[in-house]
């Protein structure tokens, strides 16, 4: 008798999938298995290190992003007060060496309780309990079902817990100054840049080991930046999803508050209306951040991105720094707009904030249920008003041969980066409230609009390759990148 278990015919790959996704995702998951396949044997062929000027040019980041940053801190130091410096002296890099052997011989009890922190922070992501949330589909099993990762969604409930143990520690037990943080600014850079050295190496290591290593270059300073690998997993923990927003976004708040407690030290009591108002839409950023934590798995920094120094570095120590500067200068500093500007200037920020927010729902309701676009009719109201441009209703999208739909619907139909483009517009309106008196508040929004224009050009790159002439198609009917009629 014929083995009948042979004559079984295989398996739907949505009927391979468990059962707690929305029923309505499952189309996706099929159309996505054919592109899956092509996607794993691209990952086995060398790819070109053209990226960031190739080698030469991310050689330059690794050694001239750190060496900016303590530039900026060097003029925002040294009874500086913020005035540009000239960086090419004996005193700034004689500032550098000491800084290093200051972290060393007086601040060494900041490597010991950064390292804590970051210890505790995997400690509440592992064991906090939250939501178990499959991913978008990174390949196939040799089964021939799709291959996600699960992600715990437990972020917003270590953000609280992190507040909560942080007031205790800093107001109610005294422990530590609230100004502790600001105080000991230059040392966590310092201490924050050697450790993203040392984790990008471990990941690095790591990726070997599991023989995982993804689409290299075979040159090791290259793939040392952009990295080797897309998950980089141990134990089911996920390094990359933990970065990503987890410990650098809690840190930015609590810097926030320890500035605010350092202008209140330096004006006898007093502090400005304007540092509370960055205080706050920023918090709102981050607090945001985890109330959709789920949003975040269908971004390209989850999605796309390799996990090497340049994510590390943009994730824990670079966008955090820049933001730190702003606080710092304005920790020195006296209001100077009337009340008429700390009115429009937030409303830039809070427009910004709106845009970001429901770009980045609508992408991700629509990455798993293909007929509903978020907020649509609502949203169509506003961007109609706002950019003068109106857009139908019900959900366009462009149907591509290789199985994914291409949105043009919503925000998606004006610009091909809508999320980039509110991020941009938010971060302006905080660096407008740091005065024009001094350069260094706006080199976060120059630092993040070169950064998005990179992406936005890297994202169209990778996506040319995806869905070819579906692509020109898509970018025929949305032709602006960031801004409507500007770019």
């Amino acid at each position: 008798m014929k083995n009948s278990g042979n004559n079984k015919k295989k398996k739907p790959i949505s009927n391979q999938i468990p059962q707690s996704f929305n029923s309505s995702s499952y189309e996706l998951l099929n159309v996505h298995i054919s592109a899956l396949l092509v996607d794993e044997q691209k990952e086995k062929v060398k790819i070109k290190a053209n990226q960031f000027g190739g080698v030469p040019g991310v050689t330059a980041m690794i050694i001239g992003l750190p060496l900016f940053l303590f530039y900026l801190s060097y003029c925002l130091t040294q009874n500086h007060g913020g005035t540009l410096q000239n960086p090419f002296t004996i005193y700034f890099y004689q500032y550098i060496i000491d800084i290093h052997v200051q972290v060393i011989t007086i601040h060494y009890h900041i490597i010991p309780i950064l390292i804590c922190y970051i210890l505790f922070q995997v400690l509440l992501a592992i064991k906090l309990p939250g939501r178990i949330i499959l991913g978008t589909p990174i390949g196939v099993n040799k089964d021939g079902s799709v291959k996600r990762l699960d992600y715990i969604l437990n972020g917003f409930l270590a953000y609280l817990l992190t507040l909560t143990i942080y007031y205790i520690i800093c107001y109610h037990c005294h422990i530590l100054s609230p100004t502790s943080l600001a105080d000991n600014f230059t040392s966590l850079l310092v201490t924050s840049n050697i450790l993203s050295f040392i984790i990008a190496i471990g990941i690095s290591i790591l990726s070997y080991q599991q023989n995982s290593s993804q689409s290299i270059s075979y040159n090791v300073i290259y793939d040392f930046w952009m990295g080797y690998i897309r998950n980089p997993r141990c134990f089911n923990f996920d390094f990359k999803f933990f970065f990503e927003g987890r410990p650098g976004l809690m840190l930015w708040v609590l810097f926030n508050i320890s500035f605010i407690e350092k202008q209140i030290q330096n004006f006898d009591g007093n502090y400005s209306l304007s540092i509370l108002i960055i205080t706050a839409f920023q918090t709102l950023f981050v607090t945001d951040y985890y109330y959709f934590e789920e949003a975040i798995l269908t971004t390209w920094d989850i999605m796309e991105e390799k996990f090497g120094l340049m994510m590390i570095w943009k994730k824990w120590l670079v966008l955090q720094d820049f933001n730190y500067q702003k606080l710092i200068f304005m920790g020195n500093k006296r209001d100077i707009w009337n009340q008429h500007a700390k009115v429009i200037l937030p409303n830039i920020s809070l427009h910004g904030f709106l845009l970001f927010r429901i770009a980045n729902l609508q992408k991700h309701y629509f990455s798993y249920d293909t007929s509903y676009v978020w907020c649509l009719t609502c949203y169509n109201c506003i961007l109609k008003v706002l950019f003068g441009i109106y857009r139908c209703n019900i959900p366009k999208y462009i149907k591509t041969k290789r199985g994914p739909k291409l949105l043009y619907s919503g925000c998606w139909g004006i610009v091909r980066r809508m999320n980039l483009t509110g991020d941009i517009l938010q971060s302006i309106g905080w660096c407008l409230l740091c005065s024009f008196n001094h350069f260094i508040p706006y080199t976060y929004i120059i630092y993040l609009i070169l950064c998005f224009i990179h992406r936005e050009r890297r994202d169209n790159e990778v996506c040319q390759r995806k869905f070819g002439s579906d692509w020109k198609i898509y970018t025929n009917i949305v032709q602006w990148r960031l801004f409507p009629n500007i770019y």
